[in-house]
């Protein structure tokens, strides 16, 4: 509440409760307006009223009477104080609620109406025993420069600054850069100090820095006077930190336990002696379906089945038969709308001073979902033994001690040994001989790195590779042992079987080589790399683009581009492609036969080529043709050049007289014959010269 700083103003200031109708203060400047003593207005309260003129007194009286709590008045009246002149008074009321107390407080700032010049408060001998005396930090500052001008002692006490300090600073000086701002704003607002002549304000709660940088809470109450001829302001900081730190203890307090309340996931409750519900939170209240005005007084019973209603009943009079003792009950309630909920609680009872039962509170959950999941963990848990059971891979599970916990069908059958020997027992007990084997320092290497491992062991004994996956767990690890024996060696027959192909592709002297989508090179064998170079003097690399190659005119490259896409595009051709030696300068002939890739799906990811040098074939080739081409020119020259003379020959020997060998005609027919026979000896003659030349 504010104190006697007030009296050092030239306004009466008078506080007032209404509720114990009693003055809290009265400022000793009252005597100079109202003519009046503070302990005569004590004493007699009517002392006031009767002063004011009776044409205002019962207006004035209903106005004061009707005022609202945090609504201001002012009020405008003519007193007549005896022995002197009728004065006019102006009467600021407001009406507020005491934080402390809860009492409606009338304080009321009383002026006279007149214009005049403050005194200089320093000449107050009344001012200078309040300011100095005053047992909360006091100031004046001025209004231009925001400068102090005279502090009190508690002021430098409080906030750690000499007099000295406090002289050559400002009210920004005693608050952080944020808070500056907000007092240039408030002052901004309020249009800085200029307040009505006489009038007292409270400016609120601030924020204020010591010296050493504690946060001192100030309520502040100012009210404008004259100093030094100077307008100024004088400020009283009444230190509330102490105040505003229990109050937002307290409320921090009630706002943890309302929040933990709300925020809680389990039920709270709590029921009368009659069985009604005198408490329920929100979270009860939410699951349910009801609102606390519903549930509020009604008996237990709305919220239970009537087939368990007997479990309730039984403990809530164990609650009332057992003070202290946590009762326990499990059982199905319903909410508004008709759903059943599996709830778990946990009661005991409320003793009063008298150690009397008074109430009996609650604490449960609803568990519907804890016990559907728990049946479905146990279906899953039924469903993972079946599989662990059915799957061929070996599967067990040690613990941290090295102790088998679970083994399937699969691992007993490789093992050869029941499981009855393992479960239970040390993994290296029971199988001593994998202690130094890849098994054993996987093992121990998945506890020191506690991260999983997987390798692959050969056992010589029984002449079988293992494949195994270890996975480490807080409980222990969790093992799968496939035997990979056959795959095993049918990676090795594969291998076996590429190793022996990539031989024979590459002992082969054609040319075989692929290309992917982008026309790059995917695979060459070593004859195309080795005639590639030759013919270009660069040697081709995987991955480059072979349509591009080094050492071909950009009209070969063209050429091969339109190749590669065209068998891209899904056609298997063969072309006869020409080269030439670059040493020899001679041409080379190779059949190049393109073939589209083709994965799984039908998409064609690629091109594989063949090509083979046929630059001998073609020779002999056109050698065979030249020779058919001999043999035709032979036939021709039999079929015309030897027929004539031997048609001639054959018709003289027919005319020739065969039963007279001496007749004188067959001598002539002799010499045409010899004739005859000379022309089929040329003849012969020039058929084996063309046999062997060419040439007629």
């Amino acid at each position: 509440m504010p104190n006697h700083t007030y009296a050092a103003v030239n306004d009466c200031i008078t506080i007032f409760d209404t509720d114990e109708q009693k003055f809290l203060f009265i400022s000793p400047a009252i005597v100079n307006i109202l003519g009046i003593t503070a302990s005569q207005l004590r004493q007699d309260h009517s002392l006031w009223l009767a002063l004011i003129g009776s044409e205002w007194r019962e207006e004035i009286g209903a106005t004061i009477k009707n005022l609202q709590v945090n609504e201001s008045v002012e009020l405008s009246y003519k007193i007549h104080i005896p022995g002197q002149t009728a004065k006019n008074i102006i009467d600021k009321k407001s009406l507020v609620i005491d934080g402390l107390s809860g009492n409606k407080i009338l304080q009321s700032t009383i002026t006279e109406d007149r214009q005049e010049t403050q005194e200089n408060i320093e000449e107050s001998s009344v001012f200078s025993d309040l300011f100095y005396k005053n047992a909360n930090p006091v100031w004046i500052t001025d209004i231009e420069t925001l400068r102090f001008v005279k502090v009190n002692h508690t002021a430098i006490t409080n906030y750690g600054y000499t007099e000295q300090e406090f002289l050559l600073m400002t009210l920004n000086d005693i608050r952080s850069p944020l808070e500056a701002e907000k007092l240039g704003s408030f002052l901004q607002e309020r249009g800085r100090f200029l307040l009505p002549k006489g009038d007292f304000s409270k400016a609120g709660t601030w924020k204020h820095l010591s010296k050493n940088g504690h946060t001192i809470f100030a309520e502040i109450n100012w009210y404008p006077v004259k100093y030094n001829n100077r307008a100024c302001v004088l400020v009283e900081a009444v230190d509330v930190t102490t105040q505003l730190g229990y109050q937002e203890e307290v409320k921090l307090r009630e706002q943890f336990l309302s929040s933990l309340i709300d925020s809680q996931t389990n039920f709270l409750i709590r029921i009368d002696i009659n069985g009604h519900f005198s408490f329920a939170n929100k979270q009860f209240l939410r699951i349910f379906g009801y609102t606390a005005t519903e549930l509020i007084g009604q008996h237990f019973s709305i919220c239970t089945i009537p087939q368990e209603l007997h479990l309730c009943n039984e403990a809530f009079e164990q609650c009332l038969s057992n003070p202290g003792k946590i009762v326990r009950l499990v059982h199905k309630k319903p909410d508004i709308n008709g759903g059943i909920h599996d709830t778990d609680w946990e009661f005991i009872s409320i003793i009063d001073d008298c150690g009397t039962v008074c109430e009996i509170q609650g604490i449960g959950q609803d568990i519907t979902n804890k016990l559907k999941i728990e049946k479905e963990v146990k279906a899953a848990s039924e469903k993972l033994n079946v599989f662990i059971e059915s799957i061929t891979d070996s599967f067990f599970i040690v613990d941290n001690d090295w102790k088998f916990v679970t083994v399937n069908s699969a691992f007993e059958q490789m093992t050869n040994t029941p499981r009855e020997e393992m479960l239970g027992n040390v993994l290296w007990e029971v199988f001593p001989e994998i202690m130094d084997s890849g098994f054993g320092r996987a093992y121990y290497e998945i506890i020191e790195k506690r991260q999983s491992v997987k390798f692959t062991e050969y056992f010589e004994l029984i002449d079988k590779w293992f494949s195994t996956s270890v996975y480490p767990s807080a409980e222990g690890i969790t093992m799968y042992v496939k035997d990979i024996t056959h795959e095993r060696r049918a990676q090795e027959e594969a291998n076996w079987a590429k190793n022996s192909l990539e031989a024979l592709i590459n002992n082969t002297h054609d040319h075989i080589w692929s290309v992917d989508k982008e026309m790059r090179y995917v695979y060459m064998n070593n004859a195309y790399i080795t005639e590639t170079t030759h013919l270009t003097g660069v040697e081709p690399k995987e991955g480059a683009y072979s349509y591009m190659h080094k050492g071909y005119t950009p009209q070969i490259h063209q050429e091969w581009k339109i190749y590669y896409q065209q068998a891209l595009d899904g056609e298997q051709y063969t072309i006869i492609n020409e080269s030439i030696d670059r040493e020899k300068n001679t041409p080379l002939y190779f059949e190049v036969s393109f073939n589209p890739i083709y994965t799984q799906q039908g998409e064609i990811i690629g091109v594989g080529c063949f090509a083979r040098d046929i630059t001998q074939r073609l020779k002999i080739e056109q050698e065979l043709i030249d020779q058919n081409e001999r043999l035709r020119n032979i036939a021709s020259l039999s079929s015309h050049e030897i027929r004539r003379p031997v048609a001639s020959m054959m018709g003289l020997i027919s005319i020739m007289d065969r039963n007279n060998f001496y007749n004188p005609d067959n001598e002539q027919i002799i010499e045409h014959i010899l004739t005859v026979s000379t022309e089929i000896d040329d003849v012969i003659r020039l058929i084996v010269d063309n046999t062997f030349t060419g040439q007629v």
